[in-house]
């Protein structure tokens, strides 16, 4: 069996993997990128590397990881090794558009969206735009920092010109419609060895007037890898749905994995009051809520098939 190295700048989001892992006698490597040297010229060692690499890196400090994440990968590619969520992927998991463009290709439904760079044209890119409300999102944010709905455009405007207005990272906005849930929820469904698994329904009822996108990273209280709620008092957020499994917008959404090269992700979408289902945004990055897990009562964790799937990659 050949050795399964995971590429990552998360320890956290490591911990139940690696328990996964220790069920089944494995201990996979990690490489950890944050900063470090590819030695383009040598050949990497003949293994399973599996991407977890975040577009939110930033946030916990890792400027550079992505890029940093490109370039192991490109080297891993180009020597031929068994790559899991590769640089396709990474590239789709920094670009809103790109993730837009190819789940339109599949036939999938996206909100309708505008991407501004520079300050000064965002109140007349809104004006154009004409969708009230709308959201205001960075394309690459994470925790749901920078994502705000507005009902004018005046209240846009205050927000530029005011103090708390920050430049998204890579200095590109998304100007996106507001879709209102039919229910208040999104749902998260989740793909291993571009299989579903499941699909999580996750609250938004708690303040999040917000466009849903990044609920589930919103506030550390409820993080997806918790083992439960941070205030005992507060009910969990996630609970597991079989409304979806043997939906359309699933074999739609395996095939758009199929398509991209897309071995892991968790896709999210929302219902309109009409019952459209519109999907925005793609986690090439995913995780997995081990109290709705639990109360489910699943016959396969979603950590548990990906340790099933990259072990056999590994035989």
């Amino acid at each position: 069996m050949r050795d399964i190295v995971i590429l990552h700048e998360n320890e956290e989001w490591l911990v139940p993997l690696r328990a996964e892992f220790e069920k089944r006698g494995v201990e996979a490597k990690e490489w950890f990128l944050d900063t470090g040297v590819i030695p383009f010229s040598e050949l990497p060692e003949d293994a399973v590397y599996y991407n977890r690499m975040s577009a939110s890196s930033h946030t916990r400090g890792h400027r550079f990881a992505p890029e940093l994440t490109r370039m192991a990968l490109t080297w891993l590619e180009n020597s031929n090794r068994t790559v899991v969520n590769g640089t396709r992927v990474l590239a789709l998991e920094v670009c809103k558009l790109s993730q837009y463009a190819a789940l339109q290709k599949a036939g999938l439904n996206v909100p309708k969206t505008q991407a501004v760079v520079g300050k000064d044209l965002l109140t007349e890119a809104a004006e154009k735009f004409a969708e009230w409300p709308l959201i205001l999102k960075p394309n690459r944010g994470g925790k749901g920092l920078g994502v705000i709905k507005f009902d004018d455009v005046a209240g846009l405007r205050s927000y530029i010109d005011s103090d708390d207005y920050e430049e998204p990272l890579d200095g590109i906005w998304l100007l996106q419609e507001y879709i209102k849930p039919k229910q208040p929820h999104i749902t998260r469904s989740e793909f291993v060895g571009q299989k579903f698994i499941y699909a999580v329904n996750v609250n938004t009822e708690q303040g999040f007037e917000l466009c849903p996108a990044d609920v589930c990273s919103v506030d550390d209280a409820f993080c997806p890898t918790n083992e439960a709620p941070a205030d005992d008092n507060q009910p969990n957020k996630f609970t597991i749905t079989q409304r979806f499994n043997d939906h359309e917008i699933i074999f739609a959404l395996e095939a758009f994995l199929k398509a991209n090269d897309i071995d892991v992700a968790g896709i999210e979408f929302i219902e309109d009051a009409k019952g459209e289902l519109y999907v925005y945004d793609v986690n090439t990055n995913t995780n997995y809520n081990q109290s709705a897990e639990r109360e489910a009562g699943v016959k396969k964790t979603g950590m548990g098939a990906l340790a099933d799937y990259l072990i056999s990659l590994a035989q």
